[in-house]
């Protein structure tokens, strides 16, 4: 079933040569030889406090450790502490790093050895010089009924970032982070991992968001709208390198193919519009000015892509959400669509077609529908369908209560287990929509023996990465470009504490 503006020294020069990456690769966290701390005087607290508060600021707003180096930073550090000399080199910097990241790790360890049920997101990413990485983020619920999120490590991908050199990669985290038994389900954006053939018992599951960009890909995959998509870029370019005459109008690039950056670009050129025709009239400028023909073209596009904004908006707009919402999401979205449809959008035509091919079969997937059933907040849309569906997955759950409770699949059901499930069905859905579903289970005693399925099943999350990166575009971009930008020797430290710093 198939489913689903950074700064510092981004130069060429900036991240090693590839055998220099397959030597740190081998020792990712050695410490520099060359620091000398001898030759350097003897710290003061005040001293200390201040390569404290320096490397905070690096770690939280990902700056090469080669911004304390900068004549303009230590010029501003000696404004800020007049009285007292302050000696910083990014050598000294990234000792301080090591320890917080030695020290980080350990309580992270600490909190990932006290859970089940772990889920593990995979984010395969390439840098600014085409370099390929793998970030990879483990999530539980914990006995508090939290969603937990730590990020383990980010690997520098050897060679070809084939599914089986990163399903070795997982394999290899797992096995350091003591939770290679504990994982049941791998949520990543690399497309191909189910035929990785694991040797461990693994779900593998796409990225929602993910998805979303491969059908809208997908969607637009004709000449007419390339043809539309690039006249659009110059647009936006030409407002963009035209500071002269920009005040009027407020336009945003967007240079690749995910959905929603392409959206926000598109929206902008529309609701625009009066005053970029007037601009290209004051200009005389043609070649890049829409036709009648275009201009619907970009008012259809602009409507079905909306839609989706509309749905995925409702998953919220930082950290993980539970795949229990896709169904009523996909639900949603198709409704959406169909409506644009009905009114001859062909644009959202083809944006459904393509969502029926990636995520129109869910529901034959007892990963999202069993977690859609324990989520108070949507478990009527597959427990009380007036379909078979609904009975089929009582009859699931039941089971799998039974076997936590000792007595294997199969067989009677006992009225044990009937009882419950009959009460949970009849909570109503409509006092539980404000409710957080695991505050919910939390609270319910007389759930305890289908709250432990609700622990499992409603760990998994449904992205690869978190809802920021896929809601909120310009944040994204900042985060994207700022990452490109890390030294290779400490990628994997600095986004291991911007990540879990101020969870620990």
């Amino acid at each position: 079933m198939n489913l689903f503006a950074g700064r510092g020294r981004c130069t060429p020069g900036s991240h090693y040569h590839a055998s220099q990456r397959r030597e740190h690769d081998r020792h990712p966290y050695t410490r520099p030889s060359n620091i000398r701390q001898q030759s350097i005087l003897p710290y003061t607290g005040s001293q200390t406090n201040v390569r404290k508060h320096v490397l905070n600021m690096i770690v939280r707003d990902l700056h090469p450790l080669s911004l304390v180096e900068d004549e303009g930073f230590q010029r501003l550090v000696k404004i800020l502490h007049p009285h007292t000399d302050i000696f910083l080199s990014a050598s000294l910097i990234r000792e301080d790093l090591l320890n917080m990241h030695e020290e980080i790790r350990v309580k992270v360890q600490q909190e990932v050895s006290r859970a089940k049920d772990l889920v593990l997101s995979a984010e395969v990413w390439s840098s600014s010089d085409e370099a390929s990485y793998l970030t990879v983020t483990c999530h539980f619920i914990s006995l508090e009924w939290e969603l937990k999120s730590y990020m383990l490590e980010t690997v520098h991908l050897i060679g070809d970032h084939t599914p089986e050199n990163v399903h070795q990669q997982l394999r290899r985290i797992s096995y350091e982070w003591e939770i290679m038994e504990k994982v049941q389900v791998v949520v990543t954006n690399k497309d191909g991992m189910k035929r990785a053939k694991p040797e461990v018992r693994w779900t593998y599951m796409p990225c929602f968001g993910e998805t979303l960009n491969k059908v809208f890909r997908e969607a637009m995959n004709n000449s007419d709208w390339r043809d539309l998509l690039k006249k659009c870029r110059r647009i936006a370019a030409f407002f963009q390198q035209k500071t002269s005459i920009s005040r009027n109008v407020q336009l945003t690039q967007s240079t690749g193919v995910d959905w929603l950056p392409v959206l926000t670009m598109l929206s902008n050129i529309y609701d625009q519009w009066p005053s970029i025709f007037k601009e290209f009239m004051a200009k005389q400028v043609e070649n890049i000015c829409l036709n009648e023909k275009e201009r619907d073209m970009l008012n259809r596009a602009v409507n079905a892509l909306n839609v989706i904004r509309d749905t995925v908006e409702k998953m919220g707009y930082s950290g993980y959400s539970s795949i229990s919402n896709i169904i009523p999401l996909r639900d949603e979205l198709q409704k959406g669509l169909g409506k644009l449809i009905q009114a001859k959008n062909n644009v959202a035509q083809r944006l459904s077609e393509r969502c029926d091919h990636h995520i129109g079969g869910i529901r034959q997937n007892h990963w999202f529908t069993h977690s859609t059933a324990l989520d108070p907040q949507f478990k009527s849309i597959v427990l009380q369908n007036g379909e078979d569906e609904g009975e089929t997955i009582k009859a699931q759950l039941k089971d799998k209560m039974r076997y936590n409770r000792g007595g294997g699949h199969g067989g009677e059901m006992s009225f044990f287990e009937d009882q419950i499930l009959h009460k949970y069905t009849a909570e109503p859905d409509w006092m539980l929509k404000s409710q957080n579903p695991l505050q919910f289970w939390a609270t319910k005693e007389e759930y305890k023996q289908l709250s432990k399925l609700a622990h499992k099943y409603l760990t998994v999350v449904s992205t690869a990465v978190p809802l920021e990166r896929i809601t909120q575009p310009e944040k994204s971009q900042l985060f994207l470009n700022r990452r490109n930008c890390l030294e290779l020797e400490n990628i994997s430290m600095m986004l291991f504490l911007n990540s879990n710093q101020d969870k620990i």
